[in-house]
């Protein structure tokens, strides 16, 4: 019995156990965004509220140190702008501009950049959305799907699903928050380690523009 038990463990180092957790997934999408220096994409948010819809569309800009430039096609003129120490939010049609002081910790507001994404999953449980992974989608391509559930109830999203790429990207998110409105992102046109000129992430504030300076709290 004995000599069974250990022929037995010695055949298991033959075998190579090949499986992916979903705490593989997310160091991977932290760890590849990191290595990252600039990337940019178009984008599509799609939201709805008590079966109010809203699409937004745009392109969004990042260079390593969260600099950051997401310009709105729709609606037109709509800007955010960061340069890594501050953030700048310009809506055209109320001419007003929020100007947000960041720091390393600013949570949410650096979800763009590898502290945003560190603080995204340090924030929230998150599992596998099914058994099967990666999921093959209607389109043919194949996605980690992930599903978020907030650690303790606060604003923001209480629970969401990701989308990820076999290169480890977030291609798109859906979340809803504990008002019941629901937002649904998708990224597309991906281009990684693009030349990106400093100038565009630096934000001239209107003349006539009023400034509403740190309207946002950051959440530890």
């Amino acid at each position: 019995m004995i000599a069974l038990i250990a022929v037995s463990a010695t055949g298991l180092y033959a075998f190579k156990f090949d499986f992916t957790t979903v705490s593989d997934i997310v160091d991977n999408i932290k760890s590849n965004f990191g290595k990252l220096d600039s990337y940019q994409a178009n984008f599509t948010i799609m939201s709805d509220k008590g079966g109010r819809t809203n699409q937004q569309t745009g392109t969004i800009k990042y260079k390593a140190h969260n600099k950051l430039c997401i310009e709105f096609s729709q609606p037109y003129g709509q800007k955010i702008v960061s340069n890594g120490k501050t953030m700048w939010i310009y809506i055209p049609s109320m001419n007003v501009v929020a100007e947000q002081d960041l720091n390393s910790e600013s949570g949410i507001f650096t979800t763009g950049s590898r502290s945003g994404l560190n603080w995204l999953f340090s924030k929230y449980h998150y599992r596998f959305a099914s058994k099967e992974q990666p999921e093959t989608q209607d389109d043919g391509t194949k996605r980690y799907t992930l599903i978020l559930k907030q650690k303790e109830s606060r604003s923001g999203y209480r629970k969401m699903k990701l989308w990820v790429s076999e290169r480890y990207f977030i291609v798109r998110a859906q979340g809803e928050t504990s008002t019941g409105k629901k937002v649904d992102i998708k990224f597309s046109e991906l281009k990684t380690n693009v030349s990106l000129p400093n100038g565009i992430f630096k934000f001239d504030v209107p003349s006539r523009a009023r400034v509403i300076k740190n309207p946002m709290i950051s959440e530890e």
